[in-house]
């Protein structure tokens, strides 16, 4: 795992992450942010595709991985760190940063959005009524569900109808294949 795409995550993707490893639940750990459980759900979801994470629960750890790591190095800057010295390492000049590569999944595919000043603004993600893998459960919402189900309803119909349609011009053209040979 690249730190480049720890680089990607804001404050809230941070604490939404956070609180998942506190085993905390979505609608907790709005209550504690002061934001709406969709809202936390956004910020997990948008996590997860940044950091390529199979689920939520797999970027916490990730994540807890990672301010771990930068944890030490700080504790082994730090000790490390001459007292006598008139600069410090850190008041050196340094060339700018690489440019962050997009993230891509495991698979290869791109995951997340243009990146922004370190602001990810990835395009709105349609929630499907099934589970994707790596999911323990999908979390939409009531009213996510109860929109699918016309939206499916229309959408069997809209296939039934061109089912039927193609029988019907299917049995047209043998007719008139057969009415031609005979």
């Amino acid at each position: 795992m690249t730190p480049e795409r720890f680089d990607l995550l804001t404050r809230r993707h941070r604490e939404c992450l956070r609180g998942v490893r506190e085993l905390k639940g979505s609608k907790e750990i709005a209550a504690e942010l002061g934001l709406g459980k969709s809202t936390v759900d956004g910020y997990l979801t948008e996590a997860v595709r940044l950091l390529g994470a199979r689920n939520r629960r797999d970027a916490a750890l990730m994540l807890a991985e990672h301010e771990a790591a930068e944890a030490r190095e700080v504790t082994e800057k730090e000790e490390n760190t001459d007292p006598d010295k008139i600069m410090h390492d850190s008041a050196r000049l340094v060339s700018p940063a690489d440019a962050v590569p997009i993230p891509s999944a495991p698979d290869g595919s791109t995951v997340g959005g243009a990146v922004s000043a370190g602001h990810v603004s990835a395009p709105p993600r349609l929630n499907l009524p099934i589970r994707r893998r790596g999911q323990q459960r999908n979390d939409m919402g009531l009213v996510e569900r109860l929109l699918w189900i016309p939206t499916i309803a229309v959408g069997l119909a809209i296939g039934f109808g061109m089912l039927a349609t193609g029988l019907d011009v299917m049995t047209r053209v043998i007719n008139a294949v057969a009415g031609h040979a005979g």
